[in-house]
């Protein structure tokens, strides 16, 4: 009877085992092709914006429909740190050559985006990240399997230097 019992146990993690981890592999590897796909995604739209000197309506809508098209959805947050190539000077001093920056964020460059383009200038950058906002299959797996807690999420940081502006900013 225990050697019965003993070759049931056996079977039935053998049989676990052999789907399981295939399984596991499989959602992993899903999520790697994922996360390489959301690279090239952001990488085109920070160079199109590099390239171009603007962030367009469309430009920024197909950025959300490619990343939509990945079946899982993000956080996109964006920074643009605009050059301010003399800032001593707006206070009455007079010094050359400092270049500081300042930044705009997601929220007032979508707002900035609703009411046309959003134009940048030679010397700025643009910095994009991107965050998946689900747990994704091989997440789950691994939360159940492992016991592990919280999210292993994609996150995504490119950025990239406005070299030439098409609109003389």
């Amino acid at each position: 009877m225990s050697d019965t019992f003993i070759t049931v146990i056996a079977i039935m993690a053998t049989v676990v085992l052999m789907f399981t981890i295939p399984f596991i592999a499989t959602a992993n590897q899903n999520d790697r092709i994922t996360q390489s796909n959301v690279q090239a995604i952001v990488d085109n739209f920070t160079n199109t914006v590099a390239r171009e000197g603007k962030i367009s309506e469309s430009t920024y809508a197909d950025l959300i429909q490619q990343l939509g098209a990945t079946g899982n959805t993000y956080a996109i947050e964006i920074e643009v740190q605009h050059i301010d190539q003399n800032p001593q000077a707006l206070k009455g001093a007079n010094i050359i050559g400092e270049n500081n920056y300042y930044s705009e964020f997601t929220s007032e460059i979508v707002k900035k985006i609703g009411e046309g383009n959003y134009n940048l200038k030679q010397g700025d950058y643009i910095i994009v990240t991107v965050e998946n906002t689900n747990v994704t299959t091989a997440t789950k797996l691994k939360n159940a399997i492992y016991s592990l807690t919280g999210k292993d999420p994609i996150a995504i940081e490119v950025s990239s230097a406005v070299l030439n502006t098409k609109n003389g900013y």
